[in-house]
């Protein structure tokens, strides 16, 4: 048992080598797939011992059909290791877990010859470092999670140079302590710098830090240009503080709380490298906020220069001019009114244009995929007279549903004809455009923002009209604009004001509650949900906004065993059903409850309880019961006792028998060694645990778990034998009255057994029938080759008596008894063990015909006696007639 816990460690040791343990694997498969002819161990011979363990891998190179027998004692000569098996056993491994010496010994049978090779390889264990990193640390807000390889009060800290790695294989750092900002998977890797160690000693371990919840960021854009903005917000419905930060920045700048946010570039101080942190709170992990970091780039523009150079006389002359000068170099510059693009454009470089009526121009600056828009206005020196329009303004207002558009109104104040207009926005150029109404009168609803108006009559451009759109403010929330839920989710919006909010959920169905309070929702589907300030004399308008929901798939998960090979360490996967597992978070958590996996691929390092839980992305949270499951020692070794029978001429052929745990064996593979040690494979014996065999010589059998790896494996001889075979007459006589017959004796075998009928009445070599009838022997040679042959026996004398060789303890109608024929008057009988002891004697000279004397219901001293095989003695008489007959038999007492 200790052998195979040992083995089955191993195994799971493994684990801990799991991101390094690939050259390890390849250099396994690789000798294996060698078929070196040269026997001879290679290993490792000098190891350190880390983490309480350390594990050597031996090969013994060979050939195809060779076995390997695999020692490993400690240095008082006890055996820690028996492992015996063919090419999959060319190669092993083992954990050492004590320092010392130790021999590693190595047998090979080829054939039959079972000492064909044998060596002795020393190795020495000394003591290394214990890695004290955990498989996983929680990352809680802006605070590293601290990692340790050793412990910092080791006295051998010194003696090692530790480096921590990416999983790119990037350093990342050196020392004992590391700090770890960033989620994801880190490495370390300790190397014995101690110049008075000869050996090299290295340890490696891994680790995963990460917030207590998984979520990403989703950006709409990794850049963006100067007059756009950017929306942000994580893959799953939950709200946080978002903070931002301009990469040359010392300290960030928190947006408030909310599901998603929008950051216009105008908020940002310029173009660069902004980082932005979401930053939320779980109710299992009230210290420990999760946190993820992304970034995006405000793309740099150095606008163009534009100057007017001459406003044309009045609005029909074509006198007008004007200037631009390129900041920097562009791709392109495009100027819509005139027809012209000039592309590429180097900095410093100007372009004029002349001959120009009263309008407003567009000018067009596109670079790095950003364009930026400049309106030039040639307004005329002597604008036209009549008609004069007139321009009102009305700012945005408050409505039951929001916030109504403001106003913009031109008035000529009589009939006009041939009118147009254009609108224009700083930096974003033409926003409308269109035919002014033969009234004269023009209305427009806009949107808060600056905004320059040109107006045109009969090809007549007027001096152009700047005007602002005053902001109205309204109520401040955030939703998130889809998301999943389970079954049900508790929604509370967003919000630092105080506000009623109405939700009208998919069916029609409304609910209303105060900032703070939470929306119950429980159906798929479109929502909307308005809010209003709680002071009815707030100015703040209205503000509905939509969401959609849906159910989340149902979904099940179990723990499911991978596995992977025959020396692959052990591996657990979630079996996910009815969900994408990419659009999953993981956790494995050990017995204590303790996360100790997160991934699609789990390697328990050690035996016991462990547990799963699974939720979906993007969703509430469901509540979901962990999975629980045992991780136990694999079963590497199956009992292979074969029993044969000799190989003997009746009928011919050998049964061998393989006894087995059959429930771990899922195929058995047989081979023949001939009497000139040639090796056959024995295909049609397959998956046999018994066999017939007609041919004298060495047979193997060999099994195999359902991985296809050998579990076990045994030899057994198989011969021919040379007894005779048995040979009886067709019939003996018997006598019921003078019993001086002589006895029946077929020979010298090893074993008689005496059947008449079905029931067994003698073992003895001798044996004098007693009966009428058929009589059968079975006799078994010192060989093992069983023969059989029957015989009748012929009555040759009157005197007949019958009694049970058998009997049931505490079944009246199956005690002892004796029927005697009509000529027997008295009657005696002893019975007896086989050693001799008398236990019942009894006598009778009352005897009636067909009814049983001598009765005996198996009680001796008041207690039923022990159940076994009886020697019983009847002695029949008949004193008229002077005769007397002894007879004797057996009584196999039973329950």
């Amino acid at each position: 048992m200790m052998i195979r816990l040992i083995f089955v460690f191993t195994i799971l040791i493994l684990n801990l080598l799991a991101t390094w343990g690939s050259d390890f694997k390849d250099e396994i498969e690789n000798k294996s797939a060698n078929n070196i002819a040269d026997l001879g161990i290679t290993g490792d011979a000098d190891m350190c011992m880390v983490n309480g363990f350390v594990i050597g891998t031996y090969s013994a190179g060979g050939e195809a059909g060779d076995v390997y027998e695999w020692i490993i004692t400690n240095s008082s000569g006890a055996e820690l290791l028996k492992r015996s098996g063919g090419d999959q056993f060319e190669t092993i491994q083992f954990l050492f877990n004590e320092v010392g010496n130790y021999t590693v010994s190595l047998k090979v049978r080829r054939g039959t010859e079972a000492n064909f090779y044998q060596e002795n390889f020393p190795v020495s264990i000394q003591s290394g470092a214990t890695l004290i990193l955990k498989p996983d640390y929680l990352l809680c807000g802006d605070s590293p999670a601290t990692l340790y390889a050793l412990d910092p009060g080791s006295p051998s800290l010194s003696q090692y140079s530790i480096v921590w790695k990416d999983i790119s294989g990037n350093i990342l750092g050196t020392g004992n302590e590391f700090l770890a900002y960033n989620a994801g998977y880190h490495f370390v890797e300790l190397i014995l710098s101690d110049p008075n160690v000869t050996q090299a000693c290295s340890i490696k371990g891994t680790t995963f830090v990460g917030p207590p919840i998984d979520f990403q960021i989703i950006k709409s854009s990794d850049k963006i240009c100067e007059g756009n903005s950017i929306t942000l917000r994580p893959d799953t419905p939950i709200s946080g503080e978002w903070f931002v930060k301009k990469s040359t920045d010392a300290t960030r700048t928190s947006l408030g709380k909310a599901f998603e946010i929008d950051i216009r570039s105008q908020d940002l101080s310029g173009p660069g490298i902004y980082e932005v942190v979401f930053s939320a709170e779980y109710d299992e992990y009230p210290n420990c906020a999760s946190q993820r970091t992304t970034t995006f780039e405000l793309l740099p523009f150095r606008q163009v220069d534009t100057k007017v150079l001459i406003e044309p006389d009045n609005c029909s002359d074509e006198t007008g001019s004007f200037s631009v000068t390129s900041n920097s170099n562009l791709t392109s510059i495009e100027i819509p009114e005139l027809g012209i693009t000039e592309s590429p454009v180097a900095a410093g470089q100007v372009f004029t244009y002349t001959n120009l009526k009263s309008k407003v121009y567009s000018v067009i600056a596109t670079q790095n995929g950003c364009r930026v828009t400049k309106s030039v206005t040639l307004d005329p020196i002597n604008p036209p007279t009549s008609p004069v329009p007139t321009v009102t303004i009305t700012p945005e207002s408050c409505s039951a549903e929001g916030v109504s558009r403001g106003t913009m109104g031109v008035s000529f104040g009589e009939p006009i004809v041939n009118g147009e207009y254009r609108l224009f926005s700083p930096n974003r150029g033409i926003v409308d455009s269109g035919t002014i109404p033969n009234s004269g009168e023009l209305s427009l609803s806009l949107n808060s923002g600056d905004y320059l108006i040109e107006l045109t009559l009969d090809g007549c451009t007027y001096p152009t009209e700047s005007f602002t759109i005053i902001d109205q403010p309204q109520v401040q929330f955030t939703v998130p604009a889809n998301f999943q839920i389970c079954e049900t989710f508790d929604f509370i919006p967003e919000t630092n004001q105080d506000l009623i909010f109405t939700v009208t959920y998919p069916n029609g169905s409304t609910q209303t509650s105060n900032s703070g309070e939470i929306f119950v929702l429980d159906m798929e589907g479109d929502y909307s949900i308005k809010a209003v300030a709680n002071d009815p004399s707030s100015p703040l308008c209205p503000q509905i906004k939509s969401f959609n929901v849906k159910l989340s798939k149902t979904f099940t998960y179990e723990p499911t065993k991978i596995e992977a090979g025959c020396v692959a360490p052990i591996k657990y996967g979630p079996n996910i059903q009815g969900i994408d597992p990419n659009e999953t978070t993981i956790r494995w958590l050990n017995s204590a409850g303790e996360v100790v996996g997160r991934g699609i691929e789990f390697y328990p390092q050690t035996v016991g309880l462990y547990s799963l839980i699974v939720q979906p992305r993007s969703s509430g949270f469901c509540d979901v019961a962990p999975a629980e499951f045992e991780v136990v020692a694999p079963i590497t070794s199956v009992p292979m006792d074969l029993v044969a029978t000799p190989l003997c001429p009746d009928p011919g052929s050998a049964i061998i028998t393989l006894t087995t745990n059959e429930d771990e064996v899922l195929t058995t593979e047989w081979n023949f060694y001939d009497l000139n040690d040639q090796r056959a494979e024995l295909p049609e014996f397959n998956n046999l645990l018994e066999i017939e065999v007609n041919q004298p010589g060495t047979y193997e059998a060999v099994a195999f778990n359902r991985l296809g790896c050998e579990i076990g494996r045994n030899l057994i001889a198989v011969e021919e034998s040379a007894q005779p075979k048995l040979e009886l007459e067709e019939t003996y006589p018997i006598c019921s009255i003078k019993n001086n017959i002589t006895p029946i004796d077929p020979g010298e075998y090893q074993k008689y057994e005496w059947f008449f009928g079905e029931d067994l009445v003698s073992t003895e070599r001798l044996y004098m029938p007693g009966e009428i009838g058929e009589y059968t022997l079975v006799v078994t040679t010192v060989d093992g080759c069983v023969f059989e042959d029957s015989f009748m026996t012929e009555e040759i004398c009157d005197f007949k008596a019958a009694y049970p060789n058998a009997m049931i303890l505490g079944n009246s109608s199956r005690n002892f008894g004796v029927m005697l024929s009509e000529d027997i008057t008295e009657a005696e009988v002893y019975i007896s063990t086989r050693q001799g002891e008398l236990i019942y004697h009894a006598t009778t000279d009352e005897i009636a015909f067909g009814v049983p004397v001598l009765t005996w219901d198996g009680i001796v001293n008041r207690k039923y006696v022990a159940t076994g095989n009886y020697v019983v003695v009847l002695f029949m008489r008949n004193p008229l007639l002077g005769l007397e007959v002894k007879e004797t038999g057996s009584l196999l007492v039973i329950d």
